[in-house]
């Protein structure tokens, strides 16, 4: 809209989708399909067995050795020069800031869930409970994320930007202090803690307007004409463990309830039925500010996107947590009374189920 050239380097499986919007399109290393699956396995990005570390490594390693070629290199496709001005990041990208000091660019970090130290909640990858170890659960899980990293960083910054090595001491893994850094989530979910300085905000969510040139398919439309309001269940591009188990209770829990649902395939595999139900839709994919308006309630793993579609639309909202932030946002849906506890997927089970569903249709 100001006229600036943008490339998003993300991932090949959003190409597309990046291509459509206007923006220009950069592959980054690793496999998202391998990285959830490694998440959701192990609960995040600490792997909970030794077997898991060399997968970890691996992902992390393509992902830190491409971003220096989505600043530098002449895109893949139409050979056109591209020399960045300017990096907005995220903290898990891992080698941004070493990008931005090579090439002397400014760096701006974005992101949705919370990075910066607080006393008012823990690291969403922390599962620290006492306020008093709030805080330093920053530093904690900063320093792991070093030890796990440190030689793929510095063999980055030695071989392919020609500086000097690091150390975690020394300051300088983490994003510098004077970086800005913009939270993506609405301050009436999360308010900024009053310890954050001037440089950090809170900006609210973004939203695609997808909606509006969406094109439903006619079965979806007159399956929605044909009753009332459903309930959306769906986990995204997750892998579910044990599919046919989980779509067996979401069957059931809609039943229990008299409720129909719309099950999201996504990448878990959900919804294979021995039998077609008519109070139930299978959809593989649709734009959540379409969907969700035509939903009274919806139930998902929690991710800041698909949370933040749900409480657009007014929905009540059940999280099932998988890893990550997902439990801090399924926490602060909760807090603010749009929806009950959460439930960790490994918890998941009928009466949880039933008894989210009720509560998000108590009128009170």
């Amino acid at each position: 809209a100001d006229g600036h050239r943008v490339r998003l380097a993300t991932h090949s499986n959003f190409k597309d989708f990046v291509l459509n919007a206007g923006l220009e399109f950069f592959p980054l290393g690793g496999d998202p399909k391998v990285l959830a699956g490694y998440m959701v396995k192990n609960k995040g990005f600490l792997p909970s067995v030794p077997s898991e570390i060399p997968v970890q490594r691996q992902q992390i390693k393509e992902i830190i050795f491409s971003l220096l070629p989505a600043c530098v290199a002449d895109d893949p496709d139409s050979n056109v020069k591209f020399d960045v001005d300017a990096i907005i990041a995220n903290p898990p990208a891992y080698g941004h800031t070493h990008v931005a000091e090579a090439l002397k660019v400014p760096l701006h970090i974005f992101f949705t869930m919370p990075w910066t130290p607080t006393s008012e909640f823990p690291h969403p990858l922390s599962r620290v409970k006492q306020q008093v170890g709030y805080r330093l659960s920053y530093h904690i899980v900063d320093a792991l994320i070093w030890l796990g990293i440190r030689d793929m960083i510095n063999e980055f910054r030695k071989k392919k930007l020609k500086l000097r090595p690091v150390t975690y001491l020394r300051g300088n893994y983490s994003t510098p202090p004077d970086v800005p850094y913009g939270y993506i989530w609405s301050p009436h979910l999360v308010p900024k803690p009053k310890d954050w300085g001037p440089k950090i905000d809170v900006v609210g969510f973004c939203f695609l307007d997808l909606a509006s040139s969406y094109e439903p398919p006619e079965s979806l439309v007159k399956w929605l004409e044909g009753g009332q309001k459903p309930i959306y269940i769906g986990f995204g591009s997750l892998p579910v463990q044990e599919p046919e188990r989980m779509t067996q209770i979401i069957v059931q829990a809609l039943e229990k309830t008299g409720q129909r649902g719309i099950i999201n395939k996504g990448w878990g595999g959900l919804g294979n039925l021995a039998e077609p139900k008519d109070f139930v839709y299978l959809l593989d994919n649709c734009p959540h500010d379409w969907l969700f308006l035509e939903c009274k309630a919806v139930v998902h793993h929690g991710g800041a996107g698909t949370t933040a579609a749900g409480l657009k639309a007014a929905c009540p909202t059940t999280i099932v947590p998988f890893f990550g932030d997902q439990p801090f946002w399924g926490e602060r849906v909760h807090a603010r009374g749009v929806g009950p506890a959460p439930i960790p997927v490994e918890e998941f089970s009928l009466e949880k189920l039933v008894a989210a569903i009720n509560f998000m249709l108590d009128p009170e």
